[in-house]
C-alpha cells in the first residue's frame, strides 16, 4: 500500500489585532438625514385630561421618556399650548403619535427643521 502523506496547514490568520466594532466605519450623515429626515411629535394642550393622565400617557407611549421629562413636556404644553415630545424618524413619529392618540390626546407630527 502506497499512502500519500499530505500536510495540512492551518488556516491563515486574518490579523493578530483584536477587532473593534465601528472602527473604520464611516457614516454619511448628510445622506442619512436626506434619506430619513427627522420629524417632531407635537403634543397640544387640552382641558379634558388631568396632568396625571397626560404624564401617564406620555410614559406609556414613548418608553424612552422618564417621568420627569414627561412632566416637563406636559407643563410646556399646558403653558404654551404645545410641546415637542420627541424628534425621531417619520415612521417612529407616526407610531408615537398614534399611541398618544389612543389616550385621547391631540398630537401631530411635523418635519423638524
Amino acid at each position: 500500500m502506497n499512502a500519500e502523506r499530505r500536510s495540512i496547514s492551518p488556516a491563515p490568520r486574518a490579523s493578530s489585532a483584536p477587532a473593534t466594532p465601528g472602527v473604520g466605519t464611516e457614516f454619511d450623515t448628510e445622506y442619512l438625514l436626506r434619506r430619513f429626515p427627522p420629524y417632531r411629535v407635537i403634543l397640544y394642550n387640552d382641558d379634558v385630561h388631568s396632568t396625571d393622565e397626560v404624564v401617564r400617557a406620555l410614559c406609556k407611549s414613548v418608553p424612552s421618556l422618564s417621568q420627569r421629562k414627561a412632566i416637563l413636556i406636559m407643563l410646556q404644553a399646558h403653558v404654551t399650548g404645545r410641546a415637542t415630545v420627541v424628534i425621531c424618524a417619520r415612521e417612529q413619529a407616526e407610531y408615537y403619535a398614534e399611541r398618544l392618540g389612543t389616550f385621547g390626546l391631540t398630537v401631530t407630527i411635523e418635519a423638524a427643521e
